[in-house]
C-alpha cells in the first residue's frame, strides 16, 4: 500500500493496518460478510488477537467444535494491527500482580504471561507466519530519578519473590547506549520480549484459524446480542445462533451494557519515519528490542525490519460514555506532540522524516490488567477485555483462558485469577468523563514535574492516585434497561 506523510491515519477503510510504509500487506482476498442464519457451537465476536487466539485454542482442544468468528471490519484492523509491536509479558508488573492476587497466583500469572511470548514464537514458526517477530528483549528506561527509584523498588520486589531473572537492571550508561536518549537515567531489560509487525501477525493467525476450520465473516458488525439459550448474535444481514458466545471486540465492548462502567476508552497514536539504518545504528536501536519509558502515558517504539523508527504515546482525547471517536484514529495535535517528544527524547532523530501516522482506541481497566467474565442469565456469554495498551502477548493468555472457559474445562486457565466479575467500576456519566479528563491532566502535570526533577503538586498527586480508585457498582442500570433476550 502507498500513501503520504499521514497515510494510514483515517479509518475505516480496507487495507489500513499498522503499516509503517510496509507494502507487503494487502486485504485478505476472501472477505465475506455474513448473510442469512447460521448455527454454531461457538460464535466469537471480534477478529483481533484475542478472538483469533480463542478460536485457535478451541480448535486445538476440541477440533470438532463448530466455530464462527465475526469482525466488523477485517480481522486485526483494531488495536491488534495498529499497535507499536511490543511483545512482552508482565515481567515488570510482579509487584502489582502480588498486590491484586497474592504471591502464588501472581507468580503463576507472570510465568504464564512469559509462556505466552514463547507460544507466539512457536505458532509463528510452526505456522510459517512472516511477521518480523524478533525477541531480543525489551528496554524500558527511566526519564526521572523518581521513575528510576520505582524501577529499583520493583526489582527488589522481584528478588523477594524469586523472579529477578525475568528482568535485567540497567545503569544510566547502559540505558543510554540501548536507546540513544541522553535523558535515560537507567532502566530495565525485559527478557523473553521483543518486537513484531502486529498486522502481519494478525493476518497469519487469521490464515491459521481458517485452515483449522473456523468460519470467518468480516465486514459483519454485531448489531444486537440476545442473551438467550442458545444465544443469538444479530448482524446487518444475518444471524448466528450459538450455544456459546465469546466477545473479544476490544474498545467497542465498552458499549455492552454490563461493561460500560468497567473500562474507559483512550487512544494511542504512532508515527513512523523514513528508513534510516545508519541513524538507528548510531542510536543503539536493534531490531527486536523495542523501547518504552516509565511514564503512565507511556512512550514506546521499535526499529522495524525495514529500518524505520516507529514511535508512539498513549493518551489523547477521551470518548464520552466509552465511545470510539474519530480523534482516536487521527488527532493532528496529538501527532505533532508525539513528534516533538521524539525530537526531544532522541536528538539524533532530528533529521528523520516522519512519513506515516496512525492511531486507534484502547480500553483500559483501573488496575491495568485484563480479565475474563461471563454475561447473561444462561451464563453462556463470555468475554475478555482490558489490556490497557499491552495486549500482543497477554491476548494469547486471555485466548487460552477463554477457550478453557467456553469449553467448560477444569484446568488451570479456567481457574485463573483473571476469571472473575469486573474488578472495579467507574463512576456513571457524565462524572466519569469529567473525572477522567481531570486525572489525565493531573498525570501529565505530575510526570512533567517528575521529568524536571521537581516535586509534583498535591492536587496532581491526589488526582493521579484516582486512576486506581473504584466506586460501588450501585444499581445494575444496564440490567434494568435491557431484557436478557435483547
Amino acid at each position: 500500500m502507498t500513501g503520504g506523510p499521514e497515510a494510514g491515519a483515517n479509518l475505516p477503510q480496507a487495507g489500513v493496518y499498522w503499516c509503517g510504509g510496509d507494502e507487503r500487506w494487502v486485504p485478505p482476498p476472501d472477505v465475506t460478510p455474513l448473510t442469512g442464519t447460521v448455527t454454531a457451537d461457538l460464535c466469537i465476536v471480534g477478529g483481533g488477537f484475542t478472538g483469533l487466539w480463542t478460536a485457535l485454542y478451541v480448535k486445538r482442544l476440541a477440533p470438532e467444535t463448530d466455530v464462527v468468528l465475526l469482525d466488523q471490519f477485517v480481522c486485526g484492523l483494531g488495536a491488534s494491527g495498529r499497535n507499536g509491536g511490543w511483545v512482552n509479558g508482565w515481567q515488570d508488573a510482579l509487584p502489582s500482580l502480588v498486590g491484586l492476587f497474592g504471591a502464588d497466583q501472581a507468580r503463576w500469572l507472570l510465568e504464564q504471561s512469559v509462556e505466552s511470548v514463547n507460544e507466539i514464537a512457536r505458532t509463528v514458526a510452526d505456522g510459517e507466519i512472516a511477521c518480523d517477530l524478533t525477541l531480543e528483549g525489551g528496554v524500558t528506561v527511566a526519564l526521572s530519578e523518581a521513575q528510576m527509584a520505582r524501577f529499583e523498588e520493583e526489582n527488589a520486589e522481584r528478588e523477594r519473590y524469586g523472579a529477578a531473572g525475568y528482568v535485567e537492571l540497567l545503569d544510566a550508561e547502559a540505558a543510554q547506549a540501548a536507546c540513544g536518549s541522553p535523558r535515560a537515567l537507567g532502566g530495565v531489560v525485559l527478557k523473553t520480549a521483543g518486537g513484531v509487525q502486529p498486522a502481519l501477525l494478525a493476518q497469519g493467525l487469521r490464515r491459521l484459524a481458517v485452515a483449522a476450520g473456523v468460519r470467518v465473516f468480516e465486514a459483519t458488525p454485531m448489531t444486537r446480542l440476545r442473551r438467550t439459550e442458545p444465544a443469538v448474535v444479530e448482524t446487518p444481514a444475518g444471524t448466528v445462533r450459538a450455544a456459546k458466545v465469546v466477545l473479544t471486540a476490544g474498545a467497542w465492548m465498552a458499549q455492552v451494557s454490563e461493561l460500560r462502567r468497567t473500562v474507559f476508552v483512550i487512544p494511542s497514536h504512532v508515527v513512523a519515519t523514513s528508513p534510516s539504518p545508519a541513524v538507528l545504528d548510531d542510536m543503539g536501536w536493534r531490531r527486536g528490542r523495542p523501547f518504552s519509558d516509565g511514564r503512565t502515558a507511556v512512550h514506546y517504539g521499535q526499529r522495524t525490519a525495514g529500518d524505520r523508527l516507529v514511535f508512539g504515546r498513549g493518551g489523547g482525547q477521551l470518548g464520552f460514555a466509552g465511545r470510539v471517536i474519530p480523534a482516536h484514529y487521527h488527532d493532528r495535535a496529538e501527532v505533532e506532540s508525539i513528534v516533538a517528544d521524539l525530537r526531544q527524547l532522541f536528538p539524533a532523530s532530528a533529521d528523520l522524516v516522519v512519513e506515516w501516522s496512525w492511531g486507534g482506541p484502547v480500553e483500559r481497566t483501573q488496575h491495568g490488567f485484563p480479565w475474563v467474565g461471563t454475561l447473561g442469565a444462561a451464563r453462556n456469554i463470555h468475554y475478555g477485555i482490558g489490556y490497557g495498551g499491552n495486549g500482543v502477548a497477554p491476548s494469547n493468555l486471555i485466548g487460552r483462558t477463554l477457550a478453557s472457559v467456553a469449553l467448560e474445562r477444569d484446568d488451570d486457565h479456567a481457574r485463573s485469577p483473571l476469571v472473575s466479575d469486573p474488578p472495579s467500576y467507574l463512576p456513571p456519566e457524565p462524572v466519569r468523563f469529567v473525572a477522567a479528563r481531570a486525572m489525565r491532566s493531573a498525570i501529565e502535570r505530575y510526570e512533567v514535574l517528575e521529568d524536571e526533577g521537581r516535586k509534583p503538586d498535591p492536587v496532581s498527586s491526589f488526582l493521579r492516585r484516582g486512576l486506581g480508585m473504584s466506586v460501588p457498582k450501585g444499581p445494575d442500570v444496564g440490567r434494568l434497561l435491557r431484557r436478557d433476550d435483547e
